[in-house]
């Protein structure tokens, strides 16, 4: 069982070492962290507009209520 959790560990640390050191290969390490930031960020980019978009749609219905409201309440005169 240690063996086993040793393996898994150490391909792991290796992966890590692979992809996240940069003195291994400058570039790959770049790249990934680039990466990793724009998927972020696109997520995160994503939900604030995803919130705004709510909050526009509340905002004209409610417009739109405040409308319909002040034109049942204002008479016609004719």
């Amino acid at each position: 069982m240690a063996d086993t959790v040793r393996g898994i560990w150490q391909s792991i640390v290796q992966t890590k070492r692979l992809y996240l050191n940069p003195h291994e290969q400058f570039g790959r390490a770049n790249i990934c962290r680039a990466a990793l930031v724009s998927y972020v960020g696109m997520y995160f980019l994503f939900k604030w507009n995803q919130n705004r978009k709510v909050i526009c749609f509340n905002a004209e219905i409610a417009r739109a209520e405040r409308k319909a409201a002040k034109s049942i309440a204002a008479p016609v005169h004719h």
